[in-house]
């Protein structure tokens, strides 16, 4: 072969195919975007530093002198085919055969191979680095394996991921350095891989499979990784997989299709390829989310799994994704990727509430999901802003939209330690790309900054470690991670993000702990059933005692310590199907009752407020049905199918008067060992419903139980619709609010001055209150009825601070630029404190028509934001005159009612007067009496001003000229005048001027002057 060839030849080669170092280093030029060799060698060395670690880059860089320095040579090497250390596998191997005679002799029961790989093959993995590593994965999988056993009946293999999400990479590896060594023998391989590695295997071939495949390729793509071209070998490979991953109880996917079976098995363990996810946050769960948010689909503003997959899987559905995915999915039974469809709807719920902000970030909780999953959701968000930008406008917010990148992290866990008496909040450790270097991650547990973490730089990459933070026990914890920024002039830190994770007691009253195979207490998930003998530990609030049903037998009881006093936690043993009450010490009220194998969840959304006794208060809202849109409305799950549903009485009590209550099947599965089915119970289609309930109690009854109660749900209502805040205004410096609804029955009002006020059917009744303040304490009595509630009606709680010194300018004139380049952003921090849980709340800062902070604010929390964070947006307009810019703030909060619906309800304020420009309104050219020619301004310049003179044509510098503050009048230099005089147009660029009298030219303001 000639020189021109063995080049040529190396332009066109793949880099996976060549002789270059080791198969991660391959990898990874690969996945930096080099199909091939010549392209990395013409890279300059600071880019190669850029793109790769330390390690890889010094590795490139040899390559490179080593092609400078004789070409062909170089090329010849690495196009020729890698070769094997014969000698040193024969020596492993000579080894390996005297270590499995003598474990013959050692042991009676040798390990058992399966009959495929009956031989004279070694039983012991060579003695390598790389397989210490590998001896250490598989410790660490089986481990992963075994809790995920513990929480989920059927577990697949994408979830043990997220254990791994630093690791995975070395894991890819390691395996591949086991098929390198063993390449002239892959069965010997595959042998070991049988005896010891069988768990870390299967993460290995799930996680390559959702990385390799492409465009319908996927084993094909993965044997080329591995040089692995025996179709014999390979159908090992497959069947070394498939078998491991039965081993181990998880499903196996269209077993009856010979050709296809390992294909849709893989795919599916993975999680699904990028590609697929990228058709289906595309085609299917993002649209499916818009229309939950909307109200149009799911639950309680959610969807499950098997709803989605529901959806999904019509091919009449305008959410149905490409025909090719829609195969994968149609091969899976919905009960085992239920929990992945759930995950990736919560994660595109957080995706829609994130595009109404204006951040340039958008951080996500991840829920479980693969990183293929999350990788491909970031793809296709940066493809559609692509798209938005080509057909959007000029305003700045659709800008700010089309810059929002993607950042997720994993759900905290919540961990109980018995023998400190503690729970403690999780996080995993998790990598993140190299440019977070310089910032941190800010912890929030109920608005209470806990816990600063920074990001470690590791090659190529940024690592945020694990963390953990103790915590008091209480009905919920409301956790905010915030991203925060190191801005490089400064060194300060600001909020670019940030992130809300909750946990809520899975009953009232107490928190469920489960014990796992590690032997630590982890929360219950949510609706998590109870498949086998589980220990569970109930963390119990002061004043409750659990009543233990059929099926709880218990161990112990351990009073806690430290900030944990006055709280008990009882373990007990708990059976599938048994049954449990949470009482109320003093009343002997039960608060909450269960039965394991049903699982209830109230969609709470509508809810206003609580009466004294701690009870959830409705109001009234039109719907289209003429029935009350306002109640809760409720889903039953039962674990063994229709007829379990079938076994129940439902009872609804208002008053002491029997209702009835409309309820619909929203799916059954049956794979498996699976049996389930869900139906809901809606309150909101029954026309029975009184508008003023004083209680209404709705319980589920087991009939074969004779008739034990295994749900209950208390709540109120009263005749009110259209609670909203109608007026917010300032009132020396204080939000004050105006509140009103709209009395849909004639009642009588009292508030706690004792003031009465009597409000005929559809009259208002108002109230002023302070903004921050929680709750509205009124006795509401129906006059015909005489029905009476006590009732605590939840206000927006929301407090607002603005900085002294900006109020005090604002009442004078308006803040402007001078002020922003004057005080800089120390002085503009304005602070928003969120009180308490609220299901629908939300603020929104608009500069004039540029929105600077939006947050949804359901729970508790402080948020900041800076006025002067960029002072250009108070930059006036070159050639126009400067425009007001209001700072308003828009508080989404209650209900705007109208005829036959409700939405959120709008209200605003104007917190500060503000303009673009530094104070100078205008002006007028005149000649004075002593025939001095000025521009007389209007308004007043807040800052000192430099003048430039420049003719039109040319832009050469004419003159230039200075006014301080305050001043009334600028003089015309004679220059200008003479220019003037001849008609000729000068251009007037005006610049604040700083401490020294220097422009500060980038933010000048031109204009056109002439006679």
């Amino acid at each position: 072969m000639s020189e021109e060839d063995i080049i040529e030849r190396l332009r066109v080669t793949p880099i996976t195919e060549l002789n270059l170092g080791s198969a991660s280093l391959r990898r990874l030029i690969k996945r930096a975007g080099f199909e091939v060799l010549p392209e990395l060698l013409d890279l300059p060395e600071k880019k190669v530093d850029d793109l790769f670690g330390w390690q890889e880059s010094d590795a490139i860089i040899g390559l490179q002198n080593r092609y400078r320095a004789d070409p062909v040579a170089f090329a010849a090497s690495v196009l020729k085919k890698r070769e094997v250390d014969t000698a040193a596998v024969e020596r492993i191997l000579a080894t390996a055969k005297n270590s499995r005679r003598d474990s013959i002799q050692r042991t009676v029961a040798p390990t058992v191979s399966r009959s495929y790989f009956l031989g004279d093959g070694p039983v012991s993995l060579p003695p390598t680095p790389f397989t210490d590593a590998l001896r250490g994965f598989e410790k660490r999988t089986k481990e992963v394996f075994e809790d995920l056993e513990d929480e989920f009946e059927d577990v697949m293999v994408y979830q043990a991921f997220e254990e791994f999400s630093t690791d995975l990479d070395e894991l890819c590896d390691t395996f591949e350095q086991l098929f390198d060594f063993y390449s002239a023998q892959p069965r010997v391989a595959l042998s070991l891989i049988d005896r010891h590695l069988r768990n870390a295997f299967i993460v290995y071939v799930a996680d390559r499979a959702r990385n390799v495949y492409n465009k319908g390729n996927l084993w094909g793509n993965f044997f080329d990784e591995l040089n692995i071209h025996d179709s014999n070998v390979q159908s090992l490979f497959k069947q070394t997989f498939a078998n491991h991953v039965e081993r181990r109880g998880m499903p196996l996917y269209a077993r009856d299709e010979e050709t296809n079976y390992y294909f849709y098995t893989a795919l599916l363990h993975g999680g699904l390829s990028a590609d697929a996810w990228v058709n289906l946050w595309e085609k299917s769960i993002l649209p499916l989310a818009k229309e939950v948010a909307a109200g149009n689909y799911g639950f309680g503003a959610e969807m499950d799994g098997h709803s989605i997959l529901k959806e999904l899987k019509n091919p009449e559905s305008r959410f149905a994704p490409s025909k090719a995915v829609l195969n994968i999915l149609e091969k899976a039974p919905n009960s085992t990727i239920a929990p992945l469809f759930e995950a990736s709807m919560r994660v595109a719920s957080q995706v829609e509430s994130s595009q109404k902000d204006s951040s340039g970030y958008a951080m996500l909780s991840n829920f479980g999901l693969p990183e293929a999953a999350m990788e491909a959701l970031r793809k296709s968000r940066e493809r559609t802003t692509v798209t938005t930008r080509l057909r959007s406008t000029n305003s700045p917010r659709e800008k700010r939209q089309g810059e929002q990148r993607l950042v997720y992290l994993p759900m905290a866990s919540l961990q109980l330690d018995l023998a400190e008496g503690i729970v403690s909040i999780r996080w995993p450790q998790q990598q993140f790309p190299l440019h977070f270097a310089t910032d941190r991650i800010d912890y929030y547990v109920d608005g209470k900054k806990e816990l600063i973490s920074s990001f470690d730089v590791s090659v190529g990459k940024c690592i945020l470690k694990a963390s953990s933070i103790a915590v008091k026990p209480q009905a919920r914890y409301d956790i905010e991670l915030k991203l925060m920024l190191q801005d490089e002039k400064t060194g300060e830190y600001e909020e670019a993000s940030s992130l809300h994770q909750s946990f809520a007691r899975s009953k009232p009253g107490c928190f469920e702990f489960i014990k796992d195979a590690k032997g630590l207490y982890r929360l219950r998930g949510r609706n998590e059933k109870i498949a086998k003998k589980r220990r569970i530990a109930y963390i119990v609030k002061d004043g409750f005692k659990i009543e233990p049903g059929q099926g709880m037998t218990a161990v112990s009881e351990y009073e806690t310590s430290g900030d944990w006093d006055n709280t008990q936690i009882f373990i007990y043993d708990v059976e599938p199907g048994a049954t449990g009450s949470i009482v109320n010490i003093l009343t002997g009220e039960e608060i909450a009752v269960w039965q394991e194998r049903y699982a209830a969840k109230i969609d709470r959304r509508r809810i206003i407020g609580e009466t004294t006794d701690g009870i959830d208060l409705y109001g009234y809202a039109p719907c289209k049905l003429g029935t009350n849109g306002g109640l809760p409305s409720i889903t039953i799950e039962a674990f063994d199918g229709l007829s379990a549903l079938d076994d129940l009485d439902i009872f609804c009590t208002c008053d002491e008067q029997r209702v009835s209550i409309p309820r619909h099947v929203l799916w059954t599965d049956s794979y498996g060992k699976s049996n389930a089915a869900r139906i809901a119970l809606v309150p909101q289609e029954s026309i029975l419903f009184d508008r003023h309930i004083e209680s209404c109690l709705i319980e589920a009854r087991q009939k074969s139980a004779g008739g034990k109660v295994i749900f209950k749900y208390r709540f109120a209502v009263i005749p009110i619709q259209d609670f909203k805040p109608t007026t917010i205004s300032l009132d020396f410096g204080i939000p004050v609010a105006e509140y009103s609804f709209q009395a849909v029955l004639a009642i009588d009002i009292v508030d706690t001055q004792k003031e009465a006020e009597t409000v005929n059917i559809w009259s208002k009744y108002t109230a002023r209150v302070l903004l921050k303040d929680e709750f509205l304490p009124l006795r509401i009595r129906s006059r015909e009825s005489g029905k009476e509630t006590h009732a605590k009606l939840a206000l927006a709680a929301i407090d607002v601070k603005v900085p002294d010194k900006l109020a005090r300018i604002s009442k004078k004139r308006p803040v402007c630029l001078a002020d922003a380049l004057d005080l800089g952003p120390s002085a503009a921090n304005f602070k928003i404190v969120a009180k308490g849980w609220r299901y629908n709340r939300a603020v929104i800062v608009m500069l004039g028509l540029e929105p600077i902070f939006f947050k949804e604010l359901k729970q508790p929390g402080e948020h900041e934001f800076n006025l002067f964070k960029h002072a250009s947006s108070f930059q006036q307009t070159d050639g126009s005159t400067p425009n007001n810019l209001p700072l308003t703030f828009s508080l989404i909060y209650g209900d705007d009612v109208t005829q036959d619906s409700s939405r959120p309800a709008w209200t605003e304020v104007e917190m500060l007067d503000c303009a673009q420009g530094i104070g100078i309104l205008g002006w007028k050219l005149l000649v004075t009496s002593v025939a001095e020619h000025v521009l007389r301004f209007e308004g007043e310049p807040a800052c000192d001003v430099y003048f430039e003179f420049k003719r039109k044509v040319g832009k050469k510098l004419v003159a230039e000229s200075f006014v301080p503050a305050g001043s009334a009048e600028l003089v015309l230099p004679s220059k200008v005048v003479r220019l003037l005089d001849a008609q000729k147009t000068i251009i007037v660029e005006m610049s604040p001027s700083d401490l020294f009298e220097n422009p500060e030219r980038e933010y000048a303001a031109k204009f056109i002057l002439k006679r």
